[in-house]
Order: C-alpha cells, then sequence, then structure tokens
C-alpha cells in the first residue's frame, strides 16, 4: 500500500475512533497503518505537557537528536491515550505517552510497539515527581479517607488508575470508591483550590505550582507503587519499525543522550527550562525532576501489567518482546 493508501486506511480507523471518547479504543484497528509524520529524517513527536515535553526539547536543543541524524519537532499533548490516533493517522511519527495508555492499545490489537522510555520516578517518595494534592484547609489527610473523593486526572484509562490503584489499595478502597475526573494538567491547581474536584493527580511542574498555592500532597503514588517505576514510554507504529528500524534506534539513542545528559548535570536542565518552557526560573529550581533512562525497564512494565488486569484495565497477556522494540 502507498502513503496515500495507507492515510486513508488510517483516517478509516480514526473515524471508528470518533465515535467514543479518546481513551475508549473500542473495536481491532489491527490492520490500520500510519503514513508517519515527518519526511526523510523529520520526526513529529507529541508528548505530555510539562517535564516530558521539556526533556525531549531540551535534547534538541542540545543536539542530540541531530547527532543521530533526526530532525526532531516536539509539540505537546494532554497525554495518555490521546495521541494515539495521531500516531496511527500519521499526523506524528512518535507518540509520547505513558505505560498503561500503550499497553491498552495493544491489548485491543492497535499496531504500535515501545521503542524508548519515557519519564520514571525516583527511588524515594521526596522525590516523586507525582503528587496526589488537596486543598489546605480539606479534611482528606490521607488515602482512607479518600472514599466517594473526586479526583482530577489529566486522562482517563491511563497511568493514573494503576498508581491511585496502589495507594487506595493499602487503604482498603478501590477505584470504584473515587470517581475521576478528566481535566488538562495546567487547569489542575486552580480547580482543586476552587472546590471544583477534591483532589488530583500532578505532576511537575504542576505540583510545585499546586505547593505554591497552597495545595498539599496526601500521597505520592508512583513511588508507592515501585521506586523507580517508568511511566512513560515512546511509541511508534509497528509498520514504522519494521520500515525503517535504524529511525527508531536512532530516536532510542537520542532520547538515551539526552537522559545521561540530564542525570550527569541536571541543573544544567534546569537552567534551561525557563527558555524552553517559559517555566519561571524560580519554578525550575524547586520542583522534583523525573529520572530519563531511555531503554525500557521490564520490571516496570510487568508490575503495570499485572495491575492493570487486576483492575480490568486489560484482560490481555503481556508478550514483552512483541511490544517493545527495545529489547537489546
Amino acid at each position: 500500500m502507498n502513503r496515500g493508501g495507507r492515510a486513508v486506511a488510517a483516517l478509516a480507523g480514526l473515524l471508528m475512533l470518533a465515535t467514543t471518547a479518546c481513551t475508549d479504543y473500542g473495536g481491532d484497528l489491527s490492520g490500520v497503518a500510519a503514513a508517519g509524520g515527518g519526511d526523510g529524517d523529520t520526526v513529529m513527536v507529541s508528548e505530555t505537557a510539562g517535564t516530558p515535553a521539556s526533556f525531549l526539547a531540551y535534547g534538541v536543543r542540545e543536539g542530540y537528536f541531530e547527532a543521530e541524524g533526526l530532525d526532531v519537532r516536539v509539540s505537546p499533548s494532554s497525554g495518555g491515550a490521546s495521541v494515539i490516533p495521531a500516531l496511527l493517522s500519521g499526523d506524528i511519527d512518535v507518540a509520547g505517552s505513558n505505560v498503561v495508555s500503550a499497553l491498552i492499545a495493544m491489548g485491543r490489537r492497535m499496531p504500535v510497539e515501545m521503542i524508548a522510555a519515557g519519564t520514571s520516578t525516583a527511588s524515594a517518595a521526596d522525590d516523586d515527581f507525582s503528587a496526589l494534592m488537596v486543598p489546605a484547609d480539606s479534611p482528606l489527610r490521607e488515602p482512607a479517607d479518600l472514599d466517594g473523593a473526586r479526583i482530577a486526572v489529566n486522562t482517563l484509562q491511563n497511568i493514573n488508575d494503576v498508581v491511585i490503584h496502589s495507594v487506595l489499595s493499602d487503604a482498603g478502597l478501590g477505584n470504584g470508591d473515587v470517581d475521576f475526573v478528566e481535566m488538562p494538567l495546567p487547569d489542575m491547581p486552580a480547580a482543586i483550590e476552587r472546590g471544583d474536584v477534591d483532589a488530583g493527580l500532578l505532576i511537575e511542574p504542576f505540583a510545585t505550582i499546586g505547593r505554591s498555592q497552597g495545595l498539599r500532597d496526601v500521597a505520592r503514588p508512583y513511588t508507592a507503587t515501585r521506586p523507580e517505576l517508568q511511566i512513560g514510554t515512546y511509541l511508534m507504529t509497528s509498520e514504522q519499525v519494521a520500515e525503517d528500524p535504524e529511525r527508531a534506534a536512532a530516536f532510542r539513542r537520542g532520547v538515551t543522550a539526552t537522559a545521561q545528559a540530564i542525570a550527569a548535570d541536571p541543573q544544567a536542565f534546569r537552567d534551561a527550562l525557563p527558555e524552553i518552557s517559559d517555566l519561571a526560573p524560580e519554578l525550575a529550581g524547586d520542583m522534583h525532576l523525573p529520572v530519563w533512562r531511555g531503554a525500557t525497564d521490564r520490571e516496570s512494565i510487568e508490575t503495570i501489567h499485572g495491575l492493570m488486569r487486576d483492575i480490568g484495565l486489560t484482560d490481555a497477556d503481556l508478550d514483552y518482546a512483541e511490544a517493545v522494540a527495545d529489547n537489546s
């Protein structure tokens, strides 16, 4: 099938998606192919707004992707499953998403593969770049108090379901005991403060913004699920990986080089954040940074998949070799 034909096929699949919410895939899209958003060495990437998108922007600015022969262009997204239709339609080449949304898509036979790791959390809870937050005067003091709470999340059916489940289960509750409310991350601090929701799961820099506005932490869900848990992943279509595995490998090498640079000199990344993300310097200096590694962490994928099965987000088995294109 030529490029135009693949785009038509992808569009046909997206018409089926359009009848439901972007996080409710429905149907079998295993036959959908993607044309690819960029031509030649141009790689169009959509990544979650905040530090995930800033990570890529830093790698671009420092030339780590250019060194691999790639012209990477980054646009921010709301994250989760919202970027997968754009990947399947060929509007983008790489989708920055989270492991849960990726595994849901694969379980529903969507032709996508993980080609590199996105954000991971720290080993210690105090360094976690996520936080479940409430207003300062909220009666909610600990996870056991969340029974019946309305919790803001950036997208439904994604990593939020798994990590909040971990926090709630330790308190004798389940996801059915709370109501998830979908809203963009930048809107969450104000919505929590106004009382539109009882709590919200925020990532940086929005967690630090929330604290500056008086919000407080109730839990650190990422590290509560597993220290050093890999949260994010970069996806390509299976067709793209098969047709040009070197392009996927080059992107992964760029991610790895960026991750290594930040690990070696996190202050340089903090100093760059006001320029690449319009973040205030004081905020860039205070917030908790995610951890980036480049290569996919198998233990994280298997942990998350097991929890997804526990809470009914998937009934598919995990074929790690098929799901992850960076096994070497």
